[in-house]
């Protein structure tokens, strides 16, 4: 049978207990601060994400009035379909688009499209 002060920590065992809980502390504590300060940069670039969607979707919108615009009034002066594409394709290319290949071939099928469908509206 044990005897009963062996249940009981030592002096040293007291100390190196008391020593790692308060590294633990520390620790949970940084972690913690650290946690809060990362959240709160999480949550502030999600709402600069979701004012930037917002304002990217009012500009696809005023992009796409403006080329159903162009596209109407060049049927109003008789150009053809075909050479409607061209000259939307031609002042989308001179815009100087600072877009990757990828989203530049994206962007111009969309244009392309609502050309497409401005035109036949009517």
């Amino acid at each position: 049978m044990t005897e009963p002060h062996d249940a009981v920590p030592d002096r040293e065992e007291r100390r190196a207990l008391t020593q790692r809980l308060a590294a633990a502390s520390v620790a949970a504590r940084e972690a913690t601060e650290r946690y809060v300060e990362i959240r709160r940069d999480c949550d502030v670039t999600l709402g600069e994400s979701r004012e930037l969607l917002a304002a990217s979707r009012d500009l696809r919108e005023q992009l796409r009035h403006v080329v159903t615009s162009y596209v109407s009034m060049l049927r109003l002066d008789g150009t053809p379909p075909e050479r409607v594409i061209v000259q939307v394709k031609t002042a989308m290319e001179s815009c100087a688009l600072q877009l990757d290949a990828r989203r530049r071939r994206q962007v111009m099928e969309e244009v392309v499209r609502w050309a497409v469908d401005a035109y036949y509206a009517a």
